[in-house]
């Protein structure tokens, strides 16, 4: 049998905030913009990992621009296995069979429409879920004195959750943009976002994004 604490208070954000959940990261001046797996595989309805993001997709597209104008740095992450086998994903390839979309040459590991990669922006290819897992990724950004990472992408409790961690971890403030990240179903997405807000970093609205983005473009440097 498994059992749970009672809630104190009358909802889950009076459990949390009772707990000592929820507390707040100011977002710093020199932040970057990391799209996380804008692949095809989902939102090709032909595809097993056909998630309907599509609205967060529009986003992430509006989101860039936004980037873009403020002259920040902007990263897009892909998973990407040289061979069918997947031996760079170890033990994450094994667990997951849907990463055969990832494997080289397949078309769903393409990039999702109107989020290739432009000029200047630098691709990480990655085998794990995590942004940071096995890669330089930390060290560029700090290369660039990079004090805030702003999170978009797929999936909400896959990739964006482990990359949000992860720059925790490595003294980056997470910012995870609501309407630009998106999961298969509603319940692990907002359950996860409502536990990233809680623990990790800040879960922001796109309009609040933008506006902090425009407010750094006006700053003196």
């Amino acid at each position: 049998m498994t059992s749970s604490a009672p809630l104190r208070g009358e909802t889950l954000a009076d459990d949390y905030a009772h707990a000592g959940f929820g507390g707040s990261l100011v977002p710093g001046v020199r932040p970057a913009l990391v799209l996380i797996d804008p692949a095809r595989a989902y939102v090709d309805p032909a595809s097993s990992l056909y998630a309907g993001v599509e609205s967060s997709q529009a986003a992430m597209v509006e989101l860039r621009e936004a980037a873009r104008a403020a002259g920040i740095p902007v990263y897009l992450t892909r998973v990407l296995y040289d061979d069918p086998e997947g031996n760079l994903g170890g033990l994450f390839f094994r667990k997951v069979p849907a990463l055969l979309a990832f494997v080289a040459g397949n078309p769903l590991g393409d990039w999702a429409e109107g989020l290739e990669p432009g000029p200047g922006e630098t691709v990480v290819t990655k085998h794990y879920p995590s942004a940071f897992a096995g890669t330089s990724f930390a060290a560029s950004l700090a290369a660039k004195r990079i004090d805030t990472l702003l999170i978009a992408g797929w999936s909400t409790s896959g990739c964006v959750r482990a990359t949000a961690l992860d720059a925790l971890q490595s003294g980056f403030v997470p910012v995870v943009v609501r309407e630009a990240v998106g999961d298969r179903h509603s319940e692990p997405h907002e359950s996860n976002l409502r536990d990233i807000q809680a623990k990790i970093g800040e879960v922001r609205q796109l309009a609040w994004v933008r506006d902090y983005l425009a407010g750094l473009a006006q700053q003196p440097h």
